[in-house]
């Protein structure tokens, strides 16, 4: 059950640590989209996909350590993707690196948001982390539909096929 109350109106416990985040989470959303990247010319890389795990499981707790609370519930449905992912029950698609990306951008989106005052309303983060949260059990034949729907639901247009 999605918490819509901390995706709409975030609660700042402490701004420094809301800062540190922030910094921290630029520094792996770069390493994510290196990672996606490096994936979609070898989708079957192991290690590649063991980093792009950690990566999201460090924004996880990273948004725990500093009580943002926003990064937990967004970075927890693709930590559980990539956990599929990594223990082979899904195989990597282009979808799913659209849909990693797509998340990383909204949370960075977001997280300057909070850090500047500014409404979140326009990044559509209930709908992204509802869609997230279904796509995170669909099975390998369902992905990339599941992962265009989300991506449709928050950007407003349809990917092509991948």
């Amino acid at each position: 059950m999605t918490n819509t109350l901390a995706l709409t109106h975030p609660q700042i416990v402490d701004r420094v640590s809301l800062e540190e985040f922030k910094d921290d989470l630029v520094d792996l959303a770069q390493k994510i989209e290196q990672d996606i990247s490096k994936l979609k010319q070898a989708p079957d890389d192991r290690t590649i996909i063991a980093n792009l795990f950690r990566s999201f499981h460090n924004i996880k707790g990273d948004a725990s350590l500093c009580k943002v609370q926003l990064g937990s519930i967004i970075a927890h449905p693709i930590e559980t993707l990539l956990g599929r992912l990594r223990e082979g029950e899904l195989q990597f698609t282009e979808l799913m690196g659209e849909i990693i990306l797509l998340t990383v951008d909204r949370l960075e989106l977001a997280t300057e948001s909070l850090v500047s005052g500014k409404p979140l309303d326009n990044l559509q983060l209930v709908k992204l982390v509802e869609g997230l949260e279904k796509l995170s059990l669909v099975g390998q034949a369902g992905l990339n539909d599941s992962a265009s729907d989300v991506i449709e639901s928050v950007t407003g247009f349809r990917p092509a096929s991948g």
